[in-house]
């Protein structure tokens, strides 16, 4: 793992070199790590709010984490999401869809897809907050674990979700969402899966099964995506990376 696949998914600057995206591509099977990192941060930031409130203050604190998450993934990703949605949403044909996507600004659907996006995610983290960094038992680990490390699983599986999506293609037209689609393979996505499964069986035991709605939301973005554009782009990355965080962290939510 590189700084360049920080510099590609976070705004966390390692090497002040330009990012180096042939590079980024063949190692996107170490996406996952990446939002092991991220995950983490997030839960340390959700361990520290929740030590600072009193009861009835999480939705405040949940504003505050939402902030501090995209401060450090930034909002490419949430773009690519509008931009998806905006292309799925337009009339016509394929062409005209890839357009649609490809325009710089932003339409109803993508405006509305996001507002919503942002008001579940807000929902759920304040639902995290709520339960007071509580910790539960889980097989086979002799150790409880944190309720808060759903923020982990919900940002790894963002990550799977965009490998699979790349695994899956093909890609819609040239650009950059091709060199990933290009670089990979079924070794890569296994080894992505291996990966994903064994830090979430290291950290959360049986929990680890909520991984799979990473899985789930690539195939599905992916599937719309050919439909309405012919194959992937980047900004169908994108998109998959924002339904598996939200799907796996409802997920979570639902099982704890």
């Amino acid at each position: 793992m590189t700084a360049d696949l920080f510099a590609l998914l976070t705004r966390i600057r390692i090497s002040r070199s330009p990012t180096d995206l042939n590079k980024a591509a063949r190692q996107q099977h170490y996406f996952v790590l990446v939002g092991l990192v991220v995950g983490l941060l997030a839960t340390l930031t959700a361990m520290v709010l929740v030590e600072l409130s009193d009861k009835g203050e999480e939705m405040v604190f949940a504003g505050v984490l939402m902030v501090v998450l995209y401060y450090i993934t930034g909002i490419l990703h949430t773009e690519g999401l509008a931009d998806f949605a905006d292309g799925v949403m337009a009339g016509g044909t394929q062409g005209r869809k890839r357009e649609a996507m490809k325009d710089v600004h932003i339409g109803v659907a993508g405006v509305f897809t996001v507002v919503m996006f942002m008001i579940i995610m807000f929902v759920l983290i304040s639902r995290l907050l709520d339960s007071g960094g509580a910790r539960i038992e889980t097989f086979p680990l002799p150790w409880e674990v944190p309720i808060l490390l759903g923020f982990v699983f919900a940002e790894i599986s963002g990550k799977l979700a965009m490998n699979v999506s790349m695994y899956l293609g093909p890609s819609a037209h040239p650009g950059m969402g091709s060199l990933f689609v290009q670089s990979a393979s079924a070794k890569k996505m296994v080894a992505t899966v291996l990966i994903a499964s064994g830090v979430g069986i290291l950290i959360a035991g049986w929990l680890v099964v909520v991984l799979v709605f990473g899985l789930l939301a690539g195939l599905t973005v992916t599937m719309i995506a050919r439909k309405n554009f012919g194959g992937v782009s980047g900004d169908t990355f994108g998109a998959a990376n924002e339904v598996g965080r939200i799907v796996t962290l409802f997920a979570w939510v639902l099982l704890i």
